[in-house]
Protein backbone atom coordinates (compact mmCIF):
# COMPACT_ATOMS: atom_id res chain seq x y z
CA UNK A 1 0.00 0.00 0.00
CA UNK A 2 2.93 2.79 0.73
CA UNK A 3 4.51 1.76 -2.28
CA UNK A 4 0.89 2.67 -4.90
CA UNK A 5 0.27 5.23 -2.16
CA UNK A 6 3.78 6.65 -3.21
CA UNK A 7 3.77 5.72 -6.78
CA UNK A 8 0.31 7.50 -7.02
CA UNK A 9 1.96 10.60 -5.48
CA UNK A 10 4.67 10.99 -7.62
CA UNK A 11 2.31 10.28 -10.98
CA UNK A 12 0.37 13.15 -9.34
CA UNK A 13 3.40 16.09 -8.76
CA UNK A 14 4.86 15.00 -12.02
CA UNK A 15 1.69 15.79 -13.66
CA UNK A 16 0.92 18.78 -11.94
CA UNK A 17 4.82 19.77 -13.40
CA UNK A 18 3.90 19.02 -16.95
CA UNK A 19 1.05 20.93 -16.68
CA UNK A 20 2.84 23.87 -15.27
CA UNK A 21 5.79 23.41 -18.17
CA UNK A 22 2.54 23.33 -20.64
CA UNK A 23 1.54 26.76 -19.25
CA UNK A 24 4.69 28.63 -19.34
CA UNK A 25 5.67 27.25 -22.78
CA UNK A 26 2.29 28.53 -24.07
CA UNK A 27 3.06 31.73 -22.51
CA UNK A 28 6.52 32.44 -23.68
CA UNK A 29 5.24 31.26 -27.44
CA UNK A 30 2.50 33.68 -26.94
CA UNK A 31 4.97 36.83 -25.75
CA UNK A 32 6.95 36.22 -28.59
CA UNK A 33 4.67 36.21 -31.33
CA UNK A 34 3.42 39.53 -29.72
CA UNK A 35 7.13 40.92 -29.72
CA UNK A 36 7.85 39.42 -33.52
CA UNK A 37 8.06 42.82 -35.54
CA UNK A 38 7.66 41.94 -39.47
CA UNK A 39 9.49 42.79 -42.06
CA UNK A 40 7.69 45.49 -44.77
CA UNK A 41 10.80 46.32 -47.35
CA UNK A 42 14.15 46.30 -47.92
CA UNK A 43 15.18 49.15 -50.26
CA UNK A 44 19.31 49.53 -51.41
CA UNK A 45 20.06 53.46 -50.25
CA UNK A 46 23.73 53.19 -51.32
CA UNK A 47 26.18 50.89 -51.90
CA UNK A 48 26.66 48.70 -49.36
CA UNK A 49 23.91 50.34 -47.39
CA UNK A 50 20.88 48.91 -46.61
CA UNK A 51 17.36 50.11 -45.00
CA UNK A 52 15.20 47.64 -43.76
CA UNK A 53 11.74 49.11 -43.05
CA UNK A 54 9.58 47.17 -40.40
CA UNK A 55 6.47 47.53 -38.49
CA UNK A 56 8.07 49.65 -35.97
CA UNK A 57 10.17 51.83 -38.53
CA UNK A 58 13.41 51.33 -40.31
CA UNK A 59 16.69 50.48 -39.95
CA UNK A 60 19.98 50.84 -41.62
CA UNK A 61 22.10 48.05 -42.56
CA UNK A 62 25.97 47.93 -43.92
CA UNK A 63 27.07 44.93 -44.93
CA UNK A 64 29.93 45.04 -42.03
CA UNK A 65 26.86 44.38 -39.96
CA UNK A 66 25.62 41.29 -41.61
CA UNK A 67 27.42 38.36 -39.01
CA UNK A 68 26.07 35.25 -40.10
CA UNK A 69 23.47 34.12 -43.24
CA UNK A 70 21.25 30.93 -42.97
CA UNK A 71 19.54 29.70 -46.42
CA UNK A 72 17.10 27.03 -46.01
CA UNK A 73 15.62 24.71 -49.35
CA UNK A 74 11.99 23.87 -49.16
CA UNK A 75 8.90 23.36 -51.02
CA UNK A 76 5.89 24.91 -50.62
CA UNK A 77 3.23 23.37 -48.83
CA UNK A 78 0.07 23.95 -51.61
CA UNK A 79 2.01 23.80 -54.93
CA UNK A 80 4.85 22.33 -53.91
CA UNK A 81 7.27 24.98 -55.72
CA UNK A 82 10.81 25.58 -54.19
CA UNK A 83 10.97 28.19 -51.99
CA UNK A 84 14.22 29.68 -49.85
CA UNK A 85 14.11 30.78 -46.26
CA UNK A 86 17.12 33.40 -45.50
CA UNK A 87 17.93 34.05 -42.04
CA UNK A 88 20.30 37.18 -41.86
CA UNK A 89 22.06 37.95 -38.23
CA UNK A 90 23.11 41.42 -38.56
CA UNK A 91 24.15 43.57 -35.16
CA UNK A 92 20.57 45.10 -34.88
CA UNK A 93 18.81 41.34 -34.74
CA UNK A 94 18.29 39.08 -37.82
CA UNK A 95 16.22 39.35 -40.80
CA UNK A 96 13.77 36.53 -41.59
CA UNK A 97 13.24 36.46 -45.23
CA UNK A 98 11.34 33.96 -48.17
CA UNK A 99 11.89 33.89 -51.54
CA UNK A 100 8.22 35.04 -52.10
CA UNK A 101 8.43 37.89 -50.16
CA UNK A 102 7.89 41.04 -52.15
CA UNK A 103 11.14 42.13 -51.61
CA UNK A 104 12.85 39.23 -51.64
CA UNK A 105 15.01 40.27 -54.68
CA UNK A 106 16.30 43.02 -52.27
CA UNK A 107 16.99 40.38 -49.82
CA UNK A 108 19.27 38.30 -52.40
CA UNK A 109 21.42 40.93 -53.14
CA UNK A 110 22.52 42.02 -49.80
CA UNK A 111 23.08 38.36 -49.33
CA UNK A 112 24.94 37.76 -52.84
CA UNK A 113 27.39 40.96 -51.74
CA UNK A 114 28.75 38.85 -49.17
CA UNK A 115 28.26 35.01 -49.95
CA UNK A 116 29.45 34.35 -53.61
CA UNK A 117 29.19 30.94 -53.59
CA UNK A 118 25.48 30.10 -52.26
CA UNK A 119 26.72 28.79 -49.43
CA UNK A 120 24.20 27.03 -46.76
CA UNK A 121 25.40 28.56 -43.71
CA UNK A 122 27.80 31.82 -44.34
CA UNK A 123 29.88 33.33 -41.20
CA UNK A 124 32.24 35.93 -40.41
CA UNK A 125 35.48 33.80 -39.48
CA UNK A 126 36.64 34.10 -35.92
CA UNK A 127 32.81 34.64 -34.61
CA UNK A 128 31.57 32.41 -32.45
CA UNK A 129 27.64 31.00 -32.26
CA UNK A 130 27.80 32.45 -28.63
CA UNK A 131 28.74 35.81 -29.92
CA UNK A 132 25.99 35.71 -32.38
CA UNK A 133 23.49 34.83 -30.08
CA UNK A 134 23.44 38.20 -28.49
CA UNK A 135 21.46 39.01 -31.39
CA UNK A 136 18.71 36.41 -31.79
CA UNK A 137 15.90 38.73 -31.85
CA UNK A 138 14.15 40.18 -35.09
CA UNK A 139 15.23 43.42 -36.28
CA UNK A 140 13.61 46.81 -35.46
CA UNK A 141 12.56 45.19 -31.51
CA UNK A 142 12.38 48.14 -29.62
CA UNK A 143 16.16 48.22 -27.03
CA UNK A 144 13.84 48.45 -23.86
CA UNK A 145 12.34 44.42 -24.97
CA UNK A 146 15.53 42.99 -25.75
CA UNK A 147 15.96 41.61 -22.66
CA UNK A 148 12.06 40.18 -22.61
CA UNK A 149 12.59 38.32 -25.33
CA UNK A 150 15.21 36.94 -23.85
CA UNK A 151 13.52 36.04 -20.74
CA UNK A 152 11.03 34.37 -22.86
CA UNK A 153 13.12 32.52 -24.74
CA UNK A 154 15.01 31.14 -21.68
CA UNK A 155 11.66 29.92 -20.35
CA UNK A 156 10.77 28.37 -23.23
CA UNK A 157 13.99 26.23 -23.31
CA UNK A 158 13.63 25.53 -19.41
CA UNK A 159 10.07 24.42 -19.74
CA UNK A 160 10.81 21.84 -22.19
CA UNK A 161 13.60 20.69 -20.48
CA UNK A 162 11.72 20.06 -17.31
CA UNK A 163 8.49 18.85 -19.23
CA UNK A 164 10.52 16.52 -20.86
CA UNK A 165 12.50 14.94 -17.69
CA UNK A 166 9.19 15.15 -15.66
CA UNK A 167 7.51 13.18 -18.61
CA UNK A 168 10.51 10.76 -18.60
CA UNK A 169 10.12 10.21 -14.71
CA UNK A 170 6.26 9.61 -15.34
CA UNK A 171 6.88 7.42 -17.77
CA UNK A 172 9.90 5.14 -16.64
CA UNK A 173 8.41 3.59 -13.65
CA UNK A 174 5.30 2.58 -14.90
CA UNK A 175 8.05 -0.09 -17.09
CA UNK A 176 9.55 -0.88 -14.43
CA UNK A 177 7.07 -1.50 -11.83
CA UNK A 178 5.75 -4.73 -13.74
CA UNK A 179 9.15 -6.26 -13.31
CA UNK A 180 9.51 -5.96 -9.58
CA UNK A 181 6.32 -7.07 -9.22
CA UNK A 182 6.89 -10.24 -11.22
CA UNK A 183 10.25 -10.88 -9.05
CA UNK A 184 8.47 -10.04 -5.47
CA UNK A 185 5.76 -12.59 -6.53
CA UNK A 186 8.70 -14.86 -7.69
CA UNK A 187 9.97 -14.57 -4.12
CA UNK A 188 6.81 -14.98 -2.07
CA UNK A 189 6.11 -18.40 -3.79
CA UNK A 190 9.95 -20.01 -3.09
CA UNK A 191 8.49 -20.61 0.92
CA UNK A 192 5.79 -22.61 -0.39
CA UNK A 193 7.77 -24.97 -3.14
CA UNK A 194 9.84 -25.18 0.24
CA UNK A 195 7.34 -26.14 2.18
CA UNK A 196 5.89 -28.73 -0.15
CA UNK A 197 9.20 -30.36 -1.24
CA UNK A 198 10.02 -30.98 3.06
CA UNK A 199 6.28 -32.36 3.21
CA UNK A 200 7.24 -35.31 0.03
CA UNK A 201 10.32 -35.87 2.10
CA UNK A 202 8.48 -36.39 5.14
CA UNK A 203 5.95 -38.73 3.21
CA UNK A 204 8.95 -40.60 1.35
CA UNK A 205 10.32 -41.28 4.86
Amino acid sequence: MMTLKRGTSLEILMGRIIYLCLGLLAVSVLGLKLMDTDVNNIELVDRGLYTVITEKGPVNIALDDVLRIERTFTKAAVTGNPVELDKIYTKQGFIYTSSTDPFSQKAHELINSLDYYGLKVWQRPNLSLEAIGKYGYAIGTPANLVPIVFFLLDLQSLSLTIGALSLFVLIFPRRVTPGKKIYQRTRSLEPEFKSGDEKLEVLAK
